[in-house]
């Protein structure tokens, strides 16, 4: 009997004969095994966010949301092993709890980590990178079932970083996190042609930045980020503003 995926944003449909939960790499490749084995396709999938059909499968679809744990953590690098299964959302508390963050991150947290390195998910600002730059290593499990250990020297990594899937199925990753810190987040409405003419100096001056245009006016709301120093104390501010 087959079972019905469908993505986040409801723009792709399929019929996979079955949705495999792994807990484990070894699981995973023990089903990459059966897959190669008896000749069906096998794909995996995070939170099903991307809006295209590169997840979409009729064969075994492979979710990884219960390989969801932070597996270790080095106080003095910062760098942090999780399973790729493991949310944005789920991950961030832990890391704030442990005094730590990713450098950047995207509008949105529901992504799996795997997802949102695989797919080059990026947040905003001139100076930072996306989230896959945060990565220093990745396990992933390949077509015949081996498991790969990359890291920085290895010659897939630069590659291993953005695969779109197309190296394996990844099942841990290795992240360079930061110190925690606060943003100092500020909306207000700005005329669009302000908004264009200003364009360069908004994205410099701040450390994010980005604007929603209202279409069919000269209307936009624009939204800045900019991180607090260490030590300014925590404070309610204005109706535009929020911590």
């Amino acid at each position: 009997m087959t079972e019905t995926w469908t993505n986040w944003g409801r723009s792709v449909e399929t019929h996979p004969e079955r949705i495999a939960h792994p807990a484990s790499t070894a699981e995973v490749s023990a089903l990459v095994r059966e897959a190669a084995a008896t000749g069906v396709t096998i794909k995996a999938v995070g939170a099903s966010h991307s809006f295209t059909a590169i997840a979409a499968t009729h064969g075994i679809l492979l979710r990884l949301d219960r390989m969801n744990k932070i597996l270790s953590h080095d106080p003095m690098s910062g760098r942090v092993r999780v399973q790729a299964g493991i949310s944005l959302h789920e991950l961030n508390p832990q890391l704030n709890a442990k005094g730590l963050a990713l450098p950047n991150l995207g509008d949105v947290d529901p992504q799996s980590v795997a997802g949102a390195v695989s797919t080059g998910t990026h947040g905003t600002g001139d100076k930072l990178f996306g989230i896959s730059n945060a990565v220093v290593g990745v396990q992933l499990v390949t077509g015949d079932g081996e498991v790969l250990e990359i890291d920085e020297s290895h010659a897939w990594f630069g590659a291993s970083r953005v695969t779109l899937g197309a190296l394996g199925i990844i099942t841990e990753v290795t992240l360079q996190c930061v110190p925690a810190f606060l943003l100092h987040a500020r909306e207000e409405p700005m005329a669009l042609p302000e908004v264009l003419d200003g364009t360069d100096e908004l994205v410099s001056d701040n450390d994010h930045f980005e604007f929603y245009w209202f279409p069919h006016t000269e209307k936009t709301m624009i939204k800045r980020n900019n991180r607090v120093p260490e030590g300014t104390e925590r404070q309610p501010v204005g109706r535009f503003k929020h911590w």
